[in-house]
């Protein structure tokens, strides 16, 4: 079997409106000034923000972009033991639980509801058709009445490809579409079967974030998330590194990659795809990096990606058929890395 990882940055869930490093503190301040009661808590980050502007004085410090104020911070913390930890720790959680947008079913499904079944929105619709690809979902309608009432059936099914998630994210973008599944239709999967995540850096719903800093690749907690991780990539046949930058700061995922690559069994191609810059500052730090025969770089928006495997699951659609496979994903990521 065909084992296949994919590794998802930043890059991937922003779309949705998540925000990334260098705009979480605007996507904070949007969501107090929306409702300064419920999250006056911020207040306490923002004007610790205002204090640390002095270091503007002496050194070079964006104070927009989380990840340089978040390392200041914790080292101020890992120092000083000030107890500011846990309260970054509520802090960035409730940016990620109120940007995360959730999948709603639609009121009343047409007869061509191969479509429609993964949710309300065409967001909802791309992105549900990747993570049922990854799933190797099929769904299957077994009763329907005259006023569009219908009902499905979901299920994983045997597939010649294994697909895993290794994820720097925080949010619940794949988890909350499986509980979408569950909770307006029947699945008989169980969901913690349906695909093998691992991440990197916590989870909102978890409670074990870790910023994403200098220190972010010691937390005892996160072990068996690393380990797991280790384990999918040295174990892949192909890696598809999703919507991440390769920063210079996140130096510790190259020495992890390389890590996992001393016992890598079979691997056949890296393939890259995300957005560059004019400068191609992206693609020059991918390709000081990557030295294998079969590693590819493409500069792709995620949107373009999703659409296009939107496109080809969806063209055949025939609304007689009751029983539906979501199973061309392979097909789709060949055709669009030769594009």
């Amino acid at each position: 079997m065909e084992k296949v990882v994919y590794v998802l940055g930043a890059g991937f869930s922003a779309p949705l409106g998540l925000p990334v490093m260098s705009n979480f503190i605007l996507k904070a301040k949007d969501i107090y000034f929306s409702n300064e009661e419920e999250y006056s808590h911020f207040k306490e980050v923002f004007d610790l923000l205002n204090n640390m502007s002095i270091i503007k004085n002496f050194f070079n410090t964006d104070l927009y972009n989380i990840e340089e104020i978040l390392s200041i911070l914790e080292m101020n913390e890992y120092i000083n033991e000030n107890g500011e930890f846990e309260r970054f720790k509520k802090f960035i959680a409730d940016v990620i639980e109120y940007t995360t947008p959730q999948y709603l079913q639609m009121q009343s499904i047409p007869s061509n509801w191969q479509e429609y079944i993964l949710g309300q929105t065409s967001l909802s619709r791309l992105y549900g058709t990747f993570i049922s690809n990854l799933s190797n979902l099929e769904v299957e309608e077994v009763s329907s009445t005259f006023d569009y009432s219908r009902n499905f059936i979901w299920n994983k099914t045997s597939a010649n490809t294994e697909y895993s998630i290794i994820s720097f994210n925080y949010d619940l973008v794949i988890e909350n579409y499986f509980e979408y599944i569950k909770n307006s239709f029947t699945l008989e999967s169980n969901t913690e079967d349906l695909l093998n995540i691992s991440k990197l850096h916590g989870c909102v719903k978890k409670g074990n974030i870790v910023p994403p800093t200098w220190n972010k690749s010691s937390n005892r907690e996160l072990l068996k998330e690393w380990q797991r991780a280790w384990n999918l990539l040295k174990n892949a046949n192909q890696i598809r590194i999703i919507g991440y930058s390769l920063p210079i700061t996140d130096s510790y995922i190259k020495y992890f990659l390389k890590s996992a690559m001393l016992e890598s069994k079979h691997l056949k191609n890296l393939d890259v795809i995300t957005l560059d810059n004019e400068q191609c500052e992206t693609k020059s730090r991918y390709d000081d990096f990557v030295d294998f025969n079969y590693y590819r770089f493409k500069n792709g928006d995620i949107l373009e990606y999703l659409r296009k495997l939107h496109h080809l699951q969806f063209k055949t659609v025939e609304s007689r058929d009751k029983v539906y496979k979501f199973d061309v994903l392979e097909k789709h990521h060949s055709n669009f890395m030769r594009s």
